[in-house]
């Protein structure tokens, strides 16, 4: 069956490109003998790290399940952990935490 929804790797390829754009790295993620991490980690000057699971537009994580344990257990210890579905939410959360980078390098170098 042919659909015009995009697919999770375009949405993955628009957040690492924007990531890149804006002067982050967007690393694939994974961890052998861990199934469920987030599939991506983003890194941004200022000590800003955000941890990223892609979804199909219309896909969630399943709630119980081991993506939803990894991304409580992550916002546990401070960081950032989103889930992402399509274009305009990556390039949401990519300006985001860009500004909170510049904010960040800001105040330490004024």
């Amino acid at each position: 069956m042919l659909t015009n929804k995009p697919l999770e790797k375009s949405i993955e390829n628009v957040l690492r490109e924007e990531v890149e754009r804006q002067g982050g790295m967007c690393l694939k993620w994974s961890c052998p003998g861990h199934r469920g991490v987030p599939d991506r980690m983003i890194l941004f000057p200022g000590g800003i790290i955000a941890f990223v699971e892609l979804k199909r537009p219309g896909a969630k994580v399943k709630a119980g399940g081991l993506q939803e344990w990894w991304r409580e257990k992550i916002q546990s210890f401070g960081f950032r952990c989103y889930e992402v579905s399509t274009a305009e939410q990556a390039k949401s959360i990519v300006s985001f935490l860009e500004t909170e980078s510049f904010i960040t390098l800001t105040e330490e170098h004024p």
